[in-house]
């Protein structure tokens, strides 16, 4: 009983304890918060929107070029995109090469956007290739899929501005002399990819030696591209008192102040006038070959020497190419200078039987015509040559041919030698034979493109001569057709093939065999090189028989 009392008390005490409990928690009832969910974007891709835009185009990424690699991205999802970052990473040859990450705006459900990740390449950049990985990255893994793409890189282009070649020319055959004028030409190019400009080249040169003429101390060349080349020439005349060695100096500088290499031209008195000089400088890598200049022809070189004396044959050699009034005549001067050493090395004639005038004036040409004449009264049998390398031009009335002298008028044909009289003079001189060779056209027509004299809009078809006497003649070109030069070999077309065949026979060729070699390969390379035609001719005087078709320079 009493143990039941006990505990009836305690469970009213526990019912009091609850009601009181229940009493202080009335006045404050429980909250309940529902967080909203954010509704989650989707980042696609939009099919073909990827593209790799670059300055030039070529879908590379060179040295110092700004690229972009874009795509166009949509939200397909239901709520909008929020701190979506572009990303790229990239791996392979990343030497040079700069990029970021792009933090995008806010990506609304339903648009699109146009995303442009930048790419740099410095002038480190080098030749390679890059594999890019790109995606849109999404706080929440709603980014887009990776696009993965593979671009080309390359390196800087640079200029290489060098001295490539040089020459010695001179007045007379044999060897550079103190007191006698000479040329020197420098061939200065650029050898690698990049394009140089604001080019500046100056020669220092020693003392006692003295520029007469040619190019001056300081010349801007401007602007050469890959492999293109500049060739400048200097006239100098050294004093008694100059030393046996003679080192030129020529600084070379561009705008970037970095690809230019000087160099130093060796001299010496008593070295072979007419001999080109390749320099010895070193090759950069190169993705494309680039061919160096020379001064010299393959007919210039290891030219053919005999021991027979051709003691009976006189030469006279006339190379006009620096006029004083009208264009010059490219490689004239080239042209007459191998044409000597041919006569005097391969024919065998006596180096003081040749006269070699270049630049000659109209009383100079009638000077060596009257010397021929000389010759040939005291020489019984005497055979003669005569090249000559130049402007001719028409008389437009009678359509008579003359040659030009440097100090003639293209305008003027009172101030030029008439063909007429030159083959009549050295028809009726009493000689075994005459062989005549004319690299030059009567059309009225330059070496190059273009007419001698601006006035004349069309060449002119000329009279080009009649041969007398014992007389052969080689004509360059006929009637209103232009002789061409052949830059590749640095010689006229027609001179080219001319000491070509004397080369490849050592001399030892007919003239008939001579004429139809020359006709034949200047015919074809004037078409092939120049697209017109050039055809030369060989014309015997009236009164020979067939049988100078077997008659010999040697």
């Amino acid at each position: 009983m009493n143990n039941m009392k006990k505990v009836i008390a305690i469970s009213i005490g526990f019912v009091w304890v609850l009601l009181a409990f229940a009493q202080v928690n009335e006045s404050a009832p429980m909250d309940f918060f529902i967080k909203k969910e954010e509704l989650p974007p989707m980042l696609n891709v939009v099919p073909n929107s990827v593209q790799f835009i670059d300055a030039n185009n070529n879908n590379v990424i060179d040295a110092n070029e700004i690229c972009k690699f874009r795509f166009t991205i949509t939200n397909d999802g239901r709520g909008d995109g929020h701190n979506c970052v572009a990303r790229v990473k990239i791996t392979g040859n990343t030497k040079g090469i700069q990029t970021r990450d792009v933090n995008l705006p806010k990506i609304v459900q339903g648009e699109q956007y146009t995303v442009d990740i930048p790419i740099l390449a410095t002038e480190y950049t080098e030749t390679g290739e890059l594999a890019l990985d790109v995606y849109v990255d999404e706080p929440n893994g709603f980014g887009t899929e990776h696009i993965k793409s593979t671009i080309g890189t390359h390196k800087l282009n640079t200029p290489f501005i060098n001295v490539v070649s040089y020459k010695v020319v001179g007045a007379s055959a044999g060897t550079l002399e103190r007191r006698k004028p000479f040329n020197l030409q420098v061939v200065v190019q650029n050898t690698d990819q990049g394009t140089a400009e604001n080019i500046q080249v100056g020669i220092a040169i020693p003392a006692n030696v003295t520029r007469i003429g040619g190019a001056t101390e300081h010349v801007t060349i401007g602007t050469l591209k890959a492999g293109e080349s500049q060739m400048l020439e200097y006239e100098l005349i050294a004093n008694q008192e100059a030393m046996e060695k003679l080192n030129i100096q020529v600084a070379l500088s561009e705008k970037q102040g970095k690809y230019a290499e000087n160099a130093t031209i060796p001299l010496e008195f008593g070295q072979h006038i007419g001999s080109s000089i390749a320099m010895n400088i070193q090759r950069k890598d190169q993705d494309v070959k680039i061919e160096r200049v020379s001064l010299t022809s393959e007919v210039d070189e290891n030219i053919p020497e005999t021991n027979i004396k051709n003691n009976n044959m006189f030469a006279v050699i006339i190379a006009n190419e620096s006029y004083q009034s009208v264009a010059s005549v490219p490689y004239a001067l080239n042209d007459g200078k191998i044409f000597q050493e041919y006569c005097v090395k391969t024919l065998g004639i006596p180096e003081k039987q040749v006269k070699y005038v270049p630049n000659a004036t109209g009383n100079q040409i009638k000077a060596q015509v009257n010397w021929l004449q000389n010759i040939c009264e005291v020489f019984d049998g005497a055979q003669i040559i005569f090249y000559y390398a130049g402007h001719g031009i028409p008389d437009e009335s009678s359509r008579t041919a003359y040659l030009l002298p440097v100090d003639g008028l293209g305008t003027d044909v009172t101030t030029g030698y008439k063909l007429d009289e030159l083959y009549a003079t050295l028809g009726n001189i009493p000689t075994k034979n005459v062989m005549v060779f004319m690299d030059a056209c009567f059309s009225g027509s330059k070496r190059e493109q273009g007419m001698l004299a601006s006035a004349r809009g069309v060449a002119i078809k000329a009279r080009s001569g009649m041969p007398q006497g014992n007389m052969v003649v080689f004509s360059a070109a006929q009637g209103d057709e232009t002789a061409y030069p052949n830059n590749d070999e640095r010689h006229g077309m027609f001179t080219y093939f001319l000491l070509k065949k004397l080369k490849d026979t050592k001399g030892n060729v007919t003239l008939q065999e001579l004429g139809d070699y020359i006709t034949k390969n200047v015919s074809q390379q004037s078409i092939l090189l120049n697209g017109k035609s050039q055809t030369p001719c060989v014309t015997p005087s009236a009164s020979l028989d067939a049988s100078w078709r077997e008659w010999k320079l040697k």
